[in-house]
């Protein structure tokens, strides 16, 4: 019984470890090989980005979440819970961040697509006269006052593209899904709205998710665009973040990827087969002293 008693200590012990290995140790010894960007500079802004949590529902929605999301009401309590709006410009060491809610660029007359607009148009002159350094003239007298740099702009939807045949990368999209063609107000913005905020803003770069997948794509030659891939494993095998560091004038990214999920159940899977293969291996030492000493002590009596 003892014997029994240590093995079934030790079958417990295995599994904790295992666990501890499988959702934590695991992450520590991949996470370790990210890094930060180089950086001349301790006045650089440093940002964790991330995309696609999908923290509750499934890719496509339930057609009863949809009844309960993206209401009026239900915007302005999550804007006043967050201290966030629809659109809002972020100045933090002097590098203007460009908030959008890129839901209200779709153009289908929701409730904010107005006022949404209406917003990005003020910003977009008080940042033109910050940069031009006209704040002062006649028009710019009532705008609101930024940072004289362009902005690093931040929304969910990516920027009007065909598809993603030009991205490439371990997270890019599948090859049979890299050249499907986009549709305009579902997988990505406007051709007019993309415009609009290039116009408005000319940003030195736009980071956006939605796609699930990672891509890198310069519109017109000029603004850079990095979607970030989902971090979450039932959009892909491969979850990964981005860091980056900002400065008034300049921007560094570096990826960092998290284990994949194949890998850890593969760890699960194996190290779960040879723990039991070893917990049978004891129990048939355990069973033939066993059953010799009842033997014995049945032919002594």
């Amino acid at each position: 019984m003892m014997a029994s008693g240590r093995l079934a200590v030790s079958f417990i012990l295995a599994m904790v470890c295992l666990f501890i290995v499988s959702e934590y140790g695991i992450y520590y010894a991949v996470i370790l090989r990210c890094y930060w960007p180089d950086s001349d500079s301790h006045s650089d802004v440093r940002a964790l980005i991330l995309s696609d949590t999908h923290l509750l529902g499934t890719i496509k929605g339930h057609w009863f979440d949809k009844l309960r999301s993206m209401t009026q009401q239900k915007l302005e309590r999550f804007e006043q819970v967050f201290n966030v709006t629809s659109a809002r410009i972020l100045t933090i060491r002097e590098v203007n961040f460009l908030l959008v809610n890129s839901v209200a660029l779709h153009g289908d007359h929701c409730p904010i697509c107005q006022r949404v607009e209406n917003e990005l148009y003020k910003l977009s002159d008080g940042l033109n006269c910050s940069i031009q350094g006209t704040e002062h003239d006649d028009h710019c007298k009532n705008t609101d006052t930024f940072a004289p740099t362009a902005p690093i702009l931040l929304q969910h939807y990516p920027l009007y593209r065909v598809s993603d045949a030009m991205c490439t990368g371990v997270d890019a999209a599948p090859m049979n899904e890299r050249y499907h063609q986009f549709h305009e107000r579902y997988d990505v913005i406007s051709q007019v709205a993309s415009r609009k905020l290039l116009w408005w803003f000319r940003p030195r770069l736009i980071l956006s998710g939605h796609t699930h997948s990672g891509c890198e794509v310069v519109h017109e030659n000029r603004y850079p665009e990095v979607s970030v891939p989902s971090f979450n494993w039932r959009n892909r095998n491969n979850p990964s973040f981005i860091l980056g560091l900002f400065s008034r004038s300049d921007f560094r990214l570096s990826k960092c990827f998290l284990p994949e999920e194949r890998s850890i159940l593969a760890l699960y899977c194996g190290s779960g087969f040879t723990i039991a293969l070893v917990v049978l291996g004891h129990l048939k030492l355990f069973r033939r002293p066993l059953h010799f000493t009842i033997l014995g002590k049945h032919k002594t009596l």
